[in-house]
């Protein structure tokens, strides 16, 4: 599963339309489409307030997404064999240790 099509679910999941979730985001729905439709790239600024908007963090994400290769991961809540990588609890947060 490509990143769109998880953004597109997740929406769907939450039984939110496009706008309602751009209005939570502080983008415009137009923006929303265009990405889960996969005719643009999002920024990671705008990845982090849409991820947050859905309440998935940046860890459950990229694993969803298959980022990580299955090998590596570990089911007991995302440690990642050999590196010990404990996945922050929100996208803020992530975005505030890479900064």
């Amino acid at each position: 599963m490509n990143g769109n099509e998880y953004l597109y679910m997740k929406r769907m999941e939450k039984g939110l339309s496009s706008r309602e979730l751009a209005a939570m985001c502080g983008l415009s729905h137009t923006q929303i489409m265009v990405l889960e439709k996969g005719k643009h790239e999002v920024s990671f600024k705008n990845l982090i307030k849409i991820l947050d908007a859905l309440d998935i963090s940046l860890y459950q994400f990229v694993r969803a997404i298959g980022y990580f290769p299955p090998a590596y991961i570990k089911e007991n809540d995302g440690l990642v064999a050999g590196g010990g990588f404990e996945p922050p609890t929100t996208c803020n947060a992530a975005l505030a240790a890479s900064s």
